[in-house]
């Protein structure tokens, strides 16, 4: 007896997203990074979060705000302020706290940060229609929501 073949249509393939998201990540800062001298994703990362007209945050919430542990965030804040970008101030209610806050030269690289991400934004947007931006930023929303921090430990 001979077998049939199945002739129901092979599943299609989905998209590389793990190698995708890896070269787009990859892609990303090297932009950012060759933007300015001496510039990080890391680094711009913390300028953006920290706001030009602020007495600074709280360390632990712009740990939280940008994803990062505390050891991580420690070392990045003591290079930042070795290179007089930003100053730790003591935290007048939790004497084990500190507050983080942009110095004038912090500022003024901020807002070449802010320019740069801006462009590199619209350059990252160019092509696609609203519908379709709206699309990717749900999907990588979503990858927050699907794997959030406290299940990667």
């Amino acid at each position: 007896m001979s077998k049939i073949a199945n002739t129901s249509p092979a599943p299609a393939r989905r998209p590389r997203f793990i190698y995708l998201l890896s070269v787009a990540q990859r892609r990303v800062q090297a932009a950012i990074q060759g933007d300015v001298d001496g510039k990080t994703a890391a680094r711009a990362g913390v300028l953006m979060a920290l706001k030009a007209d602020s007495q600074g945050i709280p360390m632990k919430q712009l740990g939280a705000q940008l994803d990062l542990g505390a050891s991580s965030l420690s070392g990045l804040l003591d290079r930042m302020g070795r290179d007089g970008l930003i100053e730790r101030q003591p935290d007048t209610t939790d004497k084990r706290a500190w507050n983080i806050a942009l110095t004038d030269p912090g500022k003024a690289l901020r807002a070449e940060a802010v320019r740069s991400a801006r462009v590199l934004n619209d350059q990252l947007c160019a092509g696609f229609d609203d519908a379709e931006l709206a699309i990717v930023a749900r999907w990588l929303d979503a990858v927050g929501t699907k794997f959030p921090k406290e299940k990667m430990k």
